[in-house]
């Protein structure tokens, strides 16, 4: 038998640590987001992920624009799409924006398999959730502190000097700077303990691990 056909999955997010560059059908090896879905996965061969940020569209809601992406993805003819975004707030803010998504992907192409999330209250908490990873990661000798429910930290916006980004900067020796995109796909791509992401983000990423079993992972199975 030959090799297997590629399967493309569109990966929508805000911005290049989330999602790697963009307007690339390639291998899911940057990103957080395209990574951590390979390996939630198993890690197939055959993935390849187009990645795009989702799109302005003057005037429309976020609901509209899940369900765009949606039908963009079905359009290019790839098999299936990730949605993810922070919630950039609290509890509130989580359940409000993980319920546009729903509504936006409610609306139509209902066999089209598409996974959806939303990081509490970025998506720095799921890198901060794996301090191993953080170690081997970017090679240091010892496993940096970090806080035992990154979810609870404020977002940026409400405290730009306590939140995921600062506490994973400190982690990773950038106190006062910033963690790059890089080191972040070298985190995500340390990362083998979902057991320990599930609870410690248990708000954000182990629901959207729950959505990737349903939505994504059966396009990969053996038949």
């Amino acid at each position: 038998m030959g090799s297997e056909e590629n399967v493309v999955i569109e990966v929508i997010g805000e911005g290049l640590a989330d999602i790697g560059s963009v307007e690339k059908t390639d291998l899911p090896d940057s990103g957080i987001v395209p990574i951590l879905l390979h390996k939630l996965c198993g890690k197939p061969g055959q993935m390849r992920v187009k990645r795009r940020p989702f799109a302005f569209l003057v005037g429309k809601k976020l609901p509209q624009k899940v369900q765009f992406a949606k039908r963009q993805a079905c359009h290019n003819k790839s098999r299936g799409a990730v949605f993810v975004l922070d919630s950039e707030g609290g509890p509130m803010e989580l359940k409000a924006k993980r319920g546009d998504l729903e509504d936006g992907r409610g609306r139509e192409l209902p066999d089209f398999p598409m996974a959806i999330g939303v990081a509490q209250p970025c998506i720095e908490s799921w890198l901060l959730a794996a301090p191993e990873a953080i170690r081997r990661g970017l090679e240091f000798a010892a496993t940096p502190q970090v806080p035992d429910a990154p979810e609870n930290l404020p977002a940026p916006c409400q405290d730009p000097r306590n939140n995921p980004k600062t506490a994973l900067a400190t982690a990773a020796g950038h106190s006062g700077g910033k963690v790059s995109a890089a080191q972040m796909d070298k985190i995500a791509a340390a990362i083998n303990d979902f057991a320990q992401l599930r609870a410690r983000c248990p708000l954000g990423f182990a629901p959207f691990a729950d959505e990737v079993d349903r939505q994504i992972r059966p396009l990969f199975s053996v038949r």
